[in-house]
């Protein structure tokens, strides 16, 4: 069963704390204001002065001189003074001479005095008049204490709820709670099933559709082939049906990447994968658009570069990177770098449109439909964040440059 306090809700709760504060400190106002600091001071000092009596009566009786504590007088009614003479037995305050205090009290009917200097008792006084400096810092004390202890309470549930949503464990917690981390908890929960159901959603139509294509694809692709083989030597028909079978392959290889995309990427099949073959698979399939333009293809790569991924994701992004940077060079050079795991693909074509942001490619721009780069690059995106990779673009007049790190996931 929940206490009371879970139950109140946190305006509530901090409200409730910090009454109870200005309660404590009240009361606290209320005691000090009650003290006579004069009462005190003369209750202490008297109480100091009778304590000595004993041993003075002591001396007394065996007829020799008490010893006396620093800044102390002892007098008979032979050698007190006249200004003391007349003072009645008991405590009193002297104002003159200033700050002394005197005792009078009698023994076999003999008045004695007891005279103190007031410099005796000035830790008293600093006591005293430290007492308002040390309600105030006791006070401050007790609100730091009870406001560490109401956010403590306060943001403990908060810290839980998200560092469960951070994991992303499911069922959420307090989503019973009637208070507005219940409130928070719910609207949280809500969210992430709307998330999941629209991601689930998403992949199904992104898994149905991929397959649906594959059989007309298929088709198509068959289709052309037999025409390419059934066309007569130097026919003009030959380069067409050949081109229709490069982009039936390269949309089949697109649905191959798409439905790898829409799994979970710790599902993702992984394997050690030989980075120079992808490459040089890549170069060979990019010729088509390098035929008689004044273009050089350089590629800077290690025999046995290896990297621990999809093999079939990173073949998308470098041959969509690749063929970028080979159908939009019209001179100069296009060449690939490989060190270690870092792919950098750079070419002299122009760089891209002001409408595409290098850091956070957009898919179906106006500009980008123009020239046909952005649904590539929003792909290679999607592909490199999926991965759990990063990439760098540096783009200006003169050319483009990709920096792709294929950093092992965690």
């Amino acid at each position: 069963m929940k206490s009371l306090y879970q139950q109140m809700t946190l305006k509530t709760r901090i409200t409730i704390s910090f009454v109870l504060l200005m309660v404590a400190v009240m009361g606290v106002v209320v005691i000090a204001e009650q003290l006579d600091y004069d009462e005190v001071r003369s209750y202490v000092i008297a109480k100091s002065l009778h304590d000595e009596v004993p041993r003075l009566e002591n001396a007394i009786v065996k007829g020799i001189d008490p010893p006396l504590p620093a800044g102390s007088q002892f007098y008979d009614v032979q050698t007190v003074p006249d200004a003391l003479r007349d003072y009645a037995p008991g405590y009193h305050r002297l104002e003159q001479p200033e700050h002394w205090y005197l005792l009078v009290f009698t023994r076999d009917a003999q008045r004695y005095y007891l005279l103190q200097d007031g410099k005796y008792y000035r830790f008293l006084e600093y006591l005293i008049d430290g007492f308002a400096p040390l309600v105030i810092l006791v006070c401050i004390l007790c609100a730091f204490w009870i406001g560490r202890l109401t956010s403590a309470r306060v943001t403990a549930p908060i810290t839980h709820l998200a560092d469960v949503v951070q994991r992303k464990q499911k069922p959420l917690p307090f989503q019973d709670a009637s208070d507005e981390i219940g409130v928070l908890a719910r609207a949280f929960a809500q969210h992430s099933d709307e998330l999941e159901q629209f991601l689930h959603r998403e992949r199904c139509f992104v898994s149905d559709t991929s397959h649906e294509l594959r059989t007309p694809l298929a088709i198509i692709g068959g289709a052309a082939e037999t025409i390419v083989h059934q066309l007569p030597a130097g026919s003009h028909l030959i380069a067409s049906a050949e081109r229709i079978v490069r982009t039936t392959q390269e949309m089949q290889r697109q649905l191959t990447c798409l439905l790898l995309l829409s799994r979970d990427p710790h599902t993702l099949a992984r394997d050690d994968v030989p980075l120079r073959p992808l490459i040089e698979e890549c170069i060979t399939r990019c010729q088509p658009w390098l035929a008689k333009k004044p273009v050089t293809l350089v590629l800077e790569a290690p025999q046995a570069p290896h990297t621990y991924t999809n093999a079939e994701l990173a073949r998308s992004i470098i041959w969509n990177l690749l063929r970028n940077a080979c159908q939009y060079t019209e001179q100069g050079e296009v060449r690939i770098a490989l060190h270690g795991t870092t792919l950098i693909v750079s070419y002299t074509g122009p760089g891209l449109p002001p409408s595409i942001d290098p850091q956070q490619f957009q898919r179906f721009l106006h500009s980008a439909q123009q020239r046909g780069e952005g649904l590539g690059l929003s792909i290679v995106q999607r592909i490199v964040e999926h991965l759990g990779w990063r990439m760098h673009v540096d783009s200006s007049e003169k050319g483009c440059r990709f920096t792709l790190e294929m950093r092992r996931p965690e």
